[in-house]
């Protein structure tokens, strides 16, 4: 009785031995990927599913020398980014934020300028809104 006992502690050790072993089984170990350069840096989380739509309804009024922006408000933003400029994507007469869907710029005399907002929260900025063209 005891050589049975002994034979089938062998046995399933055996087994167990052979399925950590190379042969594709579940206990089979992984490689390691190979890096370069060190260790990888800080990843920043990104959760594109968080992130803020593009504003919609991007419209100006004049107002004597000042012009009021207004927009639809973006469900989950925290702060729009507006961004006024001389050329079509440029930003270099405002490049500010707010919390409101407003904005009055006193800003420049006659001219064409060229106007997008876009949100941002915690999981980032979203996409432009459309870009308007105003005098």
């Amino acid at each position: 009785m005891m050589r049975v006992l002994c034979s089938a502690a062998a046995l399933v050790a055996l087994l167990g031995a052979g399925c950590s072993g190379g042969e594709g089984g579940a206990g089979t170990p992984t490689s390691p990927t190979p890096t370069t350069g060190g260790a990888p840096g800080p990843q920043t989380p990104t959760n594109s599913s968080c992130v803020p739509g593009a504003p919609n309804n991007l419209r100006v009024a004049v107002n004597g020398s000042s012009r009021v922006f207004n927009w639809d408000a973006v469900n989950g933003a925290n702060d729009y980014f507006i961004q006024i400029g001389s050329g079509s994507g440029a930003s270099d007469f405002v490049n500010t934020n707010t919390s409101q869907t407003t904005y009055t710029w006193t800003g420049q005399g006659p001219g064409t300028y060229y106007a997008r907002v876009y949100a941002r929260n915690t999981c980032g900025s979203g996409p432009n809104s459309t870009q308007i063209t105003f005098n």
